[in-house]
């Protein structure tokens, strides 16, 4: 089942627009031990296809 996040974040889509799109899904990406990353999915809405994008620390996932 998949969460949908509220909160909308600033990203460059494939196409070269920025865009406040929301992440279908969000993941914290960590060696063992490390902070990380948090990476969010998106789906580009003129082309309808998904890239990733690095997320706001503060993102809630």
């Amino acid at each position: 089942m998949p969460m949908t996040y509220k909160k909308a974040v600033k990203v460059k889509t494939p196409g070269g627009k920025e865009m406040d799109l929301t992440p279908e899904k969000a993941w914290t990406l960590a060696p063992k031990g490390r902070k990380g990353v948090k990476i969010g999915l998106f789906k580009d809405p003129e082309t309808g296809k998904y890239f990733r994008h690095k997320l706001p620390d503060d993102y809630a996932v």
